[in-house]
Parts: C-alpha cells; sequence; structure tokens
C-alpha cells in the first residue's frame, strides 16, 4: 500500500471501518493465529508503523483515528514513560461485541512510532478499564 493511501481509505464512513476490522481482527484472525495471535499482532503493529511512520505526536493521533481505532491523545510524558489514552466510538463498539478486545496492534504500532522518533528501544503495554477506553504505557530503554 502506498505511503499515504491509509488518508484516501479512510474517506469510508467509520462503520465500514469498524465492521471489517473487527471481521478481520477479532474474527478470522484470531481464529488462524489462536494462540499466536497477540504476540502477531503486536509485531504486525510495529510493521505498520514502520510503513507508515508519521514522525509526530500528532501524526500518531491522525493515524488512529484515519485507521479506526479510535482517539488517542497522549496523557502523561516522562523521560523513560509515556501514557497515552485511546478512547471512541471504535473502542466501545470493539468492548459491546467482544468479550476482551485486543489492542495489541495498536501497541505495536504505538511502540515503534515512539522508538523511531525518539532513537531509543521501546516496550508498549495496554490495560482496558473499563469499556470505553485504553490506557497504553510506552517504556523507553
Amino acid at each position: 500500500m502506498k505511503k499515504d493511501a491509509y488518508k484516501n481509505l479512510s474517506k469510508f464512513s467509520n462503520n465500514q471501518t469498524a465492521f471489517s476490522l473487527a471481521l478481520l481482527r477479532d474474527g478470522i484472525l484470531n481464529d488462524i493465529l489462536d494462540d499466536d495471535a497477540n504476540d502477531i499482532l503486536y509485531y504486525a503493529g510495529k510493521e505498520v508503523a514502520r510503513q507508515f511512520y508519521t514522525k509526530t505526536l500528532n501524526g500518531i493521533q491522525e493515524f488512529f483515528s484515519a485507521a479506526g481505532w479510535g482517539d488517542i491523545q497522549i496523557s502523561s510524558q516522562k523521560e523513560n514513560k509515556e501514557s497515552w489514552l485511546l478512547t471512541g466510538e471504535a473502542i466501545k463498539l470493539r468492548s459491546a461485541a467482544i468479550d476482551e478486545p485486543s489492542y495489541f496492534l495498536e501497541a505495536g504500532f504505538l511502540a515503534q512510532e515512539i522508538q523511531q522518533q525518539t532513537h531509543r528501544g521501546t516496550e508498549c503495554s495496554y490495560q482496558s478499564d473499563d469499556k470505553s477506553r485504553v490506557i497504553f504505557t510506552v517504556y523507553i530503554d
């Protein structure tokens, strides 16, 4: 896919994007990948970030929105750790449809984006504290 193609593809209605994403990620890929799904989705997120490097914190927000992943904001930033908050209709819909939705794809993307911006090793974890938001923690070496 061409680097800026996601901007044009994101013009489809969010209903199509949310359904397509849920169908692939939460349905088909989970069945095919089984126990390896979380690890593979994390590294797939890292690869997406390599292909669509946004270069800025604002670019990360724009990409999340265009991808139909939700609305992401940085909530705290320290030298070795960042916290990000993901909210929006996509989170609510996935939480209502799936018992425990996975956000490893987003975590991998966020880890790789921050690594490319800081030129330091990173890892990202997440927790979903309710049905309407996800908190990502990016650890920076």
